[in-house]
């Protein structure tokens, strides 16, 4: 199999997987679109086994791009979520009102997101 072929393999699974998952929510089955995304995945890193090519996928200038968006898009949603969740709760009537919760809520999202980056971080720079 050659890049082309294999490019052409991904969008029919992606084509593939978004119609099943589609199908299946609307049925209201949640349970299958995890399975369906496992299965995915599975066929995709099969797939890509099966790639024996000479063709450059990726250099060094793609990962230090995928780097520098992955920095910028969480500096960028941490803060625009921090504004978020002070204007959120200076708009809530109290504590117990679904607006503060909803602060709450996304003050914790952004602060695991960055919990999560630190510790990929260190992972990956242990291992390198």
């Amino acid at each position: 199999m050659n890049l082309k072929q294999y490019k052409l393999y991904r969008v029919i699974a992606v084509v593939i997987l978004g119609m099943s998952i589609s199908v299946s929510i609307t049925l209201e089955n949640y349970y299958l679109p995890i399975v369906l995304v496992i299965i995915g995945m599975t066929a995709m890193y099969y797939l890509r086994k099966q790639l024996r090519t000479t063709e450059v996928m990726a250099d060094e200038r793609d990962y230090k791009l995928a780097g520098d968006a992955a920095r910028y898009t969480i500096s960028i949603y941490g803060l625009i979520g921090t504004f978020g969740i002070f204007i959120l709760m200076a708009l809530s009537g109290g504590k117990e009102d679904l607006v503060y919760i909803l602060s709450q809520y996304l003050a914790f999202i952004i602060c695991f997101l960055f919990l999560l980056n630190v510790v990929v971080f260190k992972y990956l720079s242990r291992r390198k």
